[in-house]
């Protein structure tokens, strides 16, 4: 590993692989700089916990480390610190004085270090809070618009529940219970279930609206613990509604048998 001083970053919040870290630590037992910086590094990112009352999903600490490694510190500093970017000159002797030259100011080289070390912890911890930030918030908008969805739905269902029209038809399709849920004057239906078994690969259900003996497709939906698959419109004038099992993608015409219908009331 090259520069090997400035992965005490990546070292503190563990984002080196196995080969790496081993190698640091190795450097770290005979390196005074680089255990002063580890334990400032390690107040630092203390500060950065952030809590949260949802979990957040396991890829994400992966993704906030990988973008994290690419955040490194300044190098260590240079030993042999000048106050002067022009090279030294050597001293002139004066012909018209006996007087020594003016003394060169003494630098307090560690002086220097320790006032550069804060400036190098607070760019780390800006630059790791931001990898934070942008990760957790990335999360939390797709946290909110899941959530913004299941409330809509759930208003949705409470507004077709609540039509004056409602009719509600309890089926049972492939050994589970299921609902259709249908409200001509809002042209709106669904189909509810829990448990609907899982169907092999290639296959999928698929919902059909019925008027007279012409079947029209509709949306496809696959099982699960519990579903809620809404009907594309279609059900204001239709006669009855229908599920069949389809190869993937869907069918124009439905595949026999009908595995759960229902026959709408005028």
């Amino acid at each position: 590993m090259s520069e090997i001083h400035v992965a005490v970053g990546s070292y503190v919040v563990d984002a080196l692989d196995d080969a790496e870290r081993a190698e640091f630590e190795s450097h770290l037992a005979h390196c005074e700089s680089c255990q002063r910086e580890v334990v400032e590094f390690s107040e630092t990112t203390a500060q950065l916990a952030v809590l949260s009352e949802t979990t957040p999903p396991p890829a994400l600490r992966g993704s906030i480390l990988s973008a994290i490694r690419e955040v490194r510190p300044l190098p260590p500093v240079d030993p042999e610190v000048t106050t002067s970017d022009e090279p030294s000159r050597p001293a002139v002797a004066d012909s018209t004085s006996s007087s020594p030259p003016p003394a060169e100011p003494v630098l307090d080289e560690l002086a220097v270090r320790r006032n550069r070390r804060p400036a190098r912890v607070l760019a780390f911890a800006v630059a790791a809070a931001m990898v934070v930030a942008l990760a957790l918030g990335g999360w939390v908008v797709n946290l909110v618009q899941e959530r913004q969805a299941q409330v809509a739905a759930s208003n949705a269902l409470t507004q077709l529940l609540s039509a004056p029209d409602v009719q509600v038809h309890k089926k049972t399709m492939n050994g589970a219970a299921v609902s259709f849920v249908v409200s001509r004057s809002l042209d709106r239906a669904v189909i509810t279930g829990t448990n609907v078994p899982a169907l092999p690969s290639g296959k999928e259900y698929q919902l059909w609206t019925l008027d007279g003996a012409a079947a029209i497709p509709n949306r496809l939906f696959t099982g699960g613990q519990t579903v809620q698959t809404w009907f594309e419109g279609g059900v204001k004038e239709a006669s009855g509604v229908a599920v069949t099992i389809e190869p993937t993608g869907g069918s124009q015409s439905p595949s026999l048998p009908v595995i759960a219908n229902a026959s709408l009331q005028a």
